[in-house]
């Protein structure tokens, strides 16, 4: 899980559901699948028969839950005790906690540690939900569009959150796997914090621990959204810290997804529409990888996939993936830099290799990153070429994100 921070480049990464496992025997296929390249492998197994494993990781990353659903639970009932099982319910946890469906989550993680029990990541995961599972699900009302004014800037969008009465202005970050509030502004908002705790952990290494909590009601705008699960972090850890009272909250991918489409201008305004469509010049652009959406992005010629993270201000990265495919512009162009990340484990400063600046097509816009920092490992993963931050879609007068066509458009 990626959380970041408005005022730096805070990374919390909480380790769940990151198996993988082969499905059958379809070579051409399987690097695709390992890989996590979830618009490639859909153009293939268009082209040939697939294993169901493979079909139902498709239709989960374009959010088809009910493709999803099925191919999935037909890898589990051909081979119940395989390792395409376990990656079977794994995969089904994520949709689950990607919709808010609590309990269903927690009993495809309990069959995948009925498989594999030896399996620290699930259980940490387990730990989470298992808390929120005694609520009722997520649910959310949206009777029509509605369209309120908010804090958009180069840090982001804060939307006004009402809970319990009272107004907090929140960041909304898709990088968020999951929402977080503080444990001051839990207690000011009167918000019940469960003793349950779950660790949390960054690439390097350094550790934490969460409570978490269920919001019985939440409003932003016109739009009601009832029993949304949150992590409570202490005022002390960062990001918290860095924050005002009345900002200590982060709003995750699983709200933004229960929203299902919004945008927001640069002139403050932001829309919710409920059940939108592609426009006629949009492209299926977006996928989830997990619980982290992933946006398709051109470069000189070629596709990039990108997580995309309105949370993240302290700039664009690059990461392995990019480095290997673009080794010769790196060696012509490139030169040894440093930045500083902040993680849960402290602040280090990271080794780069700097490109005066690129440009990237993103949601049909041209846009450009100056400085493009590239980032070597424990930075980033090795599965995406990087993220797109707030330096990029700040370049847009509009953003629109559509999680029922799967659609991100930035607009000049």
């Amino acid at each position: 899980m990626w959380l970041r921070d408005v005022n730096g480049a805070v990374l919390i990464v909480v380790l769940v559901l990151a198996g993988l496992a082969g499905a059958g025997e379809s070579p051409a296929l399987k690097p695709l699948y390992d890989q996590h390249r979830w618009f490639e492998l859909r153009e293939a197994i268009q082209r040939q028969e697939a294993p169901t494993l493979y079909k139902g990781a498709v239709a989960s990353a374009f959010n088809d839950a009910k493709a999803a659903e099925k191919y999935l639970s037909q890898t589990i009932q051909l081979e119940p005790n395989s390792d395409d099982a376990e990656d079977a319910h794994e995969r089904l946890a994520d949709l689950y906690v990607r919709s808010g469906r609590y309990t269903e989550a927690v009993q495809q993680l309990d069959q995948a540690l009925r498989i594999k029990p030896a399996s620290p990541d699930v259980v940490n995961a387990r730990a989470i939900f298992a808390a929120w599972s005694r609520h009722p699900d997520q649910s959310v009302r949206i009777a029509k569009s509605t369209r309120i004014h908010t804090d958009v800037s180069k840090h982001g969008v804060k939307l006004p959150v009402s809970i319990h009465g009272k107004t907090v202005h929140w960041l909304l970050d898709t990088g968020a796997n999951l929402s977080v509030m503080s444990e001051s502004e839990a207690r000011t908002l009167g918000v019940a914090i469960d003793e349950s705790s779950a660790q949390v952990g960054d690439p390097a290494g350094g550790m934490t621990k969460m409570r978490t909590a269920v919001v019985d009601e939440l409003g932003i705008g016109g739009v009601s959204l009832r029993n949304v699960g949150f992590l409570i972090l202490p005022d002390s850890q960062q990001p918290m810290s860095d924050l005002r009272p009345d900002e200590r909250g982060i709003i995750g991918i699983p709200v933004a997804i229960a929203l299902q489409s919004i945008s927001w201008s640069s002139n403050g305004t932001f829309e919710i529409r409920p059940g939108s469509g592609r426009s006629a010049n949009s492209a299926n652009n977006l996928s989830f990888d997990g619980l982290s959406p992933v946006t398709r992005v051109q470069f000189e010629g070629k596709e990039l996939d990108c997580i995309l993270d309105t949370g993240e201000d302290a700039g664009s990265q690059l990461w392995t993936r990019f480095a290997n495919e673009f080794g010769p512009l790196l060696k012509q162009r490139g030169t040894k830099s440093k930045q500083q990340v902040t993680m849960v484990g402290g602040s280090n400063d990271r080794e780069t290799i700097a490109l005066a600046e690129i440009h990237l097509r993103v949601g049909g816009l041209k846009t450009t990153l100056r400085p493009a920092q590239v980032f070597s490992k424990p930075v980033g993963d090795d599965f995406h070429h990087g993220l797109l931050g707030t330096d990029i879609l700040s370049q847009a007068r509009k953003v629109r994100i559509d999680f029922v066509s799967m659609t991100l458009e930035l607009s000049p």
